[in-house]
């Protein structure tokens, strides 16, 4: 597997292989999840991200209730089944009250008798029981990437008292809760090596990762990683598609997001991504007035729906509307019933 990261050799077969693995365990179609960042306020100081709370140049902002609402209702309206709440790490218990409320709302909007907009989280490392609340109150996805699984990178890209360990416990709370369970890592870090990608691999095979999220490195001017340049010795783009590639054959049936990040690094991102493997995307529905300051790296990329769903037709895949599009291994993993 790491001389499959490493060289360049075959690399249109194992494209061709993920694509084929895809068709014949999910078919063609490509899920949307409706991006919502709410805020960019964050209690956490991430060495890499542009939102880290010692960036005092960013413009802070948190979006009402009645504005994420506003937003839910009109996904709804446009055939998104599900949306993604997505904001800077959140710390306080009011924070996680707002959250839990809003959800109940949000499940509120759908007709008693409709399938209710699915709700993915992506507000970092809670307690087990704030967790289970915003679980009880209607979310039933959660994305923590976990960066690298390697416990060094980890430590090296995150300050203290961040740590590789509480990551690994609040994944496995998420677990333990019967979330949908995401993770994802950024390729093309400075010091990553092809091994360390390898390591990825495995360890989102050997948790049981329902839902992989993961892109190329793009540095924040703003942000202490950014000194130490790129990965001179690693094509972050071309490594993004064989990891994406990767992680669909040895995992056929989970679900993976085509990244904004893939998109921002290259003008046809989004059609290699899917391409790859991937059966996810994000359209930003973020108000275009705050935009511009969910700023997690430089020079991000926004594409509209109805161009998303055009690139998508061309290239012989169709985006689902008025369906979860959930992964399809949780169920096989849990137990469940999909509904």
């Amino acid at each position: 597997m790491v001389n499959v990261l490493k060289e360049a050799t075959n690399f249109t077969q194992l494209l061709n292989t993920a694509e084929q693995v895809r068709l014949e365990n999910l078919g063609n179609i490509v899920y949307l999840r409706g991006l919502i960042e709410f805020s960019n306020y964050c209690s956490q100081d991430c060495y890499y991200c542009g939102i880290r709370k010692s960036n005092h140049r960013l413009k802070r902002y948190h979006l009402t209730k009645e504005e994420i609402i506003n937003l839910a209702h009109i996904a709804y309206k446009n055939g998104y089944q599900s949306i993604a709440l997505q904001a800077g790490e959140i710390s306080s218990e009011k924070e996680v009250n707002f959250l839990a409320d809003l959800i109940k709302e949000i499940k509120d909007i759908t007709p008693p008798d409709s399938l209710s907009l699915g709700i993915t989280l992506s507000t970092g490392e809670l307690s087990y029981q704030q967790y289970k609340k915003l679980r009880d109150a209607g979310a039933h996805r959660y994305l923590l990437r976990i960066e690298t699984s390697n416990e060094d990178l980890f430590t090296s890209i995150h300050p203290p008292p961040q740590s590789f360990k509480k990551r690994l416990e609040c994944l496995y709370a998420l677990k333990d809760l019967d979330y949908q369970v995401g993770t994802g890592v950024m390729v093309g870090l400075p010091q990553q090596t092809y091994e360390d990608l390898a390591n990825d691999l495995l360890f989102f095979q050997e948790f049981g990762i329902d839902m992989i999220g993961l892109g190329p490195y793009i540095p924040h001017a703003a942000t202490p990683l950014a000194i130490k340049g790129v990965n001179e010795n690693m094509d972050s783009y071309t490594s993004t598609l064989k990891m994406l590639a990767l992680t669909r054959i040895i995992m056929p049936d989970i679900n993976i997001v085509a990244s904004t990040a893939l998109q921002t690094i290259n003008p046809l991102g989004l059609e290699a991504g899917i391409k790859a493997g991937a059966n996810i995307v994000m359209p930003v529905l973020t108000p275009e007035a705050v935009r511009g300051k969910y700023s997690l790296y430089n020079n991000k990329s926004y594409t509209p729906l109805i161009e998303l769903a055009n690139r998508i037709a061309n290239i012989n895949y169709e985006v689902g509307l008025w369906t979860l599009g959930d992964s399809p291994y949780y169920f096989f993993r849990t137990g469940l019933q999909n509904t």
